[in-house]
């Protein structure tokens, strides 16, 4: 009897004791980073049946729990996984936003409106000085959108790195879970609780989740599984590898075995893979397209234009073809070029007389060699090709141009010399067709008249050039064109014909060969200034012929403003257009980042309340325990005396 009163004393002995021990471990880690709050629990000991009935033998401690919510502890690896990947999105659209840096004086936007400012200058002063003036604008402008790419293709190189460093964490992390996994196994085959371990772990888990959206399942060994999008990374005592690697597509890729591939759907790894994969080369993307816009509008129309000798001598394109046999539409041009015609004008240093020629050009099956034999057809010009290259070169005493200039001195009308002024501002190439509708001479015979018709037979203008019309006066025709007739005489039906361009190349070849052009490069990678345009500024075509003076600089400086110019937009909207879906991309990345940090917090907030220490709380319960220390240690003591007092009466 003396013995089972000292064990049930014992016993609340013991439990408090290490009830109070738990409580002391909770209030040691109440600053414990991960720490789940942990409550020993107590049952009755199994009561000894006597013949008066059931005699209670005391209490255990039979378990030390964990105070946790799974569930919750689920949502907040969830949460937590969402928040990485928001807060590295929101990070690297800052960086790219700084790259673009649209509010700064150096900004693409800004070289854009100074570089067209001067070709708008040159168009009012055409000196060698604002010549140098607009060279050096340009070159500012070619720098500046190559220093994005630039910027772009390091950003690459840092995503990439980072890839592989946070690869290198989750490996770590993934080591470190299987290690648990085994010790945690080894203490609960022995019987114990590893409460502690069990926090390290979970602890883990949301490191790991930082990285990448991660699911555990637990075995019933005490192991857990770590799932990740497209297989196990964790498997009770064995963890996966997983590395990174560019494929063939420029895409980076995470494996693991060398060829099972992961895509993260959250975490910090995932707008990483997010930002190489799709971001930058979509910005990179649209830079190209601004800069191919830049290059092939504005080279376009250059090519048409002339400089200050009003033609070449000889011209040689600044882009190959992959093959002078192949299909032009299909020879590696930085941008495929159209059918069309392509107008070359022949002139006589010497005379002055000038001669257009037409040539019709099939980019489906023609080849640069076609090209060439075309226009080495051509009277007082030859063509050839050097390394993959087109060369057209005028005869002694010749130069030529592909402008669209009014030919001035198309002939004569009967016998009456004609001269062509003004520049066409028709929307298609034409023919305009002068016939003469009486006999007589001009400007002496009364009520002569010539008739005007273009190429569809359509009546365009009818002139009077009878007795009173004074020979030698301009008189408009149509669409910008203007005639001047000489005194002599023309006979009924007598006609003349002459050429209206409005594009002399269609085809926008000249600019795709790079003949007679401004930019040189294809795209934003190596955009840059002619070498023989910076060696001499002359070269810049501001007019389109001798008689054209600034008309091709107007039509230059027109591009800035040019809605056809960059995807159906201007150059300068389209730049807009980029910044404006960056700094709407951040801003959503911005607000999502905070939007997972108040919900995280409020998680772990909610965690705090279920899994947290409460120092006030445990040190109620540790002065509970110990009373209830006091008072078992009190009963043995009873018992003991009273067990002395019986001994020492017999």
């Amino acid at each position: 009897m003396a013995s089972s009163d000292i064990q049930i004393g014992m016993s609340g002995v013991l439990a408090a004791q290490r009830a109070m021990l738990v409580s002391a471990h909770n209030i040691s880690n109440a600053n414990t980073k991960g720490y789940t709050k942990q409550t020993a629990s107590l049952a009755t000991r199994l009561p000894s049946q006597t013949s008066i009935g059931s005699i209670g033998q005391g209490v255990d401690l039979v378990k030390i729990l964990r105070q946790k919510d799974d569930y919750l502890n689920s949502r907040i690896r969830f949460v937590t996984s969402s928040l990485g990947a928001a807060s590295t999105k929101s990070q690297q659209l800052r960086e790219l936003e700084t790259v673009f840096n649209e509010l700064s004086d150096s900004s693409i936007s800004n070289s854009l409106t100074s570089f067209f400012k001067f070709v708008n200058d040159l168009s009012q002063d055409e000196s060698t000085s604002t010549r140098s003036v607009l060279i050096e604008k340009a070159t500012t402008l070619t720098e500046s959108i190559r220093a994005v790419v630039d910027e772009l293709d390091k950003m690459k190189e840092f995503v990439e790195q980072s890839v592989e460093s946070k690869l290198e964490e989750v490996n770590a992390l993934a080591k470190d879970i299987v290690e648990l996994n085994k010790e945690i196994f080894t203490l609960k085959t022995t019987g114990g609780e590893p409460n502690d371990l069990l926090d390290k772990r979970d602890m883990l888990l949301n490191e790991l989740s930082k990285f990448m959206n991660v699911t555990a399942r637990t075995q019933d060994n005490g192991m857990i599984d770590v799932m990740i999008s497209g297989g196990v990374l964790v498997n009770g005592s064995n963890a996966m590898t997983l590395e990174s690697s560019v494929d063939s597509n420029g895409k980076i890729n995470i494996t693991s075995y060398g060829s099972a591939k992961h895509k993260p759907t959250g975490g910090e790894l995932s707008s990483l893979l997010e930002m190489y994969n799709t971001t930058l080369p979509a910005y990179d993307t649209k830079l190209d397209t601004f800069a191919t816009g830049l290059i092939k509008e504005f080279n376009t129309i250059h090519s048409e234009g002339v400089g200050t000798d009003g033609g070449f001598t000889t011209v040689l394109g600044t882009n190959k073809v992959s093959s002078t046999t192949a299909i032009l539409n299909n020879a590696g041009l930085p941008f495929a070029p159209s059918s069309g015609d392509i107008y070359v004008t022949v002139i006589n240093t010497s005379t002055g007389e000038e001669v257009k020629t037409k040539i019709s050009v099939d980019v489906t099956t023609d080849t640069l060699t076609t090209l060439s034999t075309a226009i080495d057809g051509i009277a007082n010009i030859s063509s050839a090709i050097s390394d993959k290259k087109l060369q057209v070169t005028a005869s002694s005493g010749y130069k030529f141009n592909f402008s669209y200039a009014l030919d001035p001195n198309p002939g004569t009308l009967g016998s009456s010399t004609v001269s062509l002024s003004g520049v066409y501002s028709g929307s298609n190439n034409d023919t305009y067709t002068f016939k003469a509708l009486g006999t007589g001479t001009i400007g002496t015979t009364s009520g002569l008249q010539v008739e005007v018709r273009d190429s569809g037979a359509n009546l365009i203008a009818t002139l009077d050039v009878g007795s009173g019309y004074t020979a030698g006066n301009t008189l408009e025709v149509a669409n910008g064109v203007s005639v001047t007739f000489s005194a002599a005489s023309v006979t009924t039906g007598n006609t003349l014909s002459s050429v209206v361009l409005n594009d002399s190349d269609q085809t926008n070849l000249l600019a795709a060969l790079g003949i007679n052009t401004f930019f040189s490069g294809s795209d934003a990678s190596d955009i840059g200034i002619e070498k023989k345009i910076q060696e001499d500024v002359t070269l810049i075509a501001t007019s389109i012929g001798e008689r054209g003076n600034n008309i091709n600089a107007l039509r230059l400086s027109a591009l800035q403003n040019d809605n056809s110019a960059v995807e159906n937009t201007t150059l300068s909207d389209y730049l807009h257009q980029i910044a404006s879906a960056l700094g709407e991309e951040a801003n959503n990345a911005y607000n999502s980042e905070e939007k997972y940090t108040a919900l995280e917090t409020s998680l772990q907030n909610r965690r705090e309340e279920v899994s947290g220490v409460n120092v006030d709380e445990e040190l109620v319960t540790m002065i509970r325990f110990q009373h209830a220390y006091q008072a078992s240690a009190k009963y043995i003591s009873t018992v003991d005396r009273l067990i002395n007092t019986l001994l020492n009466s017999l």
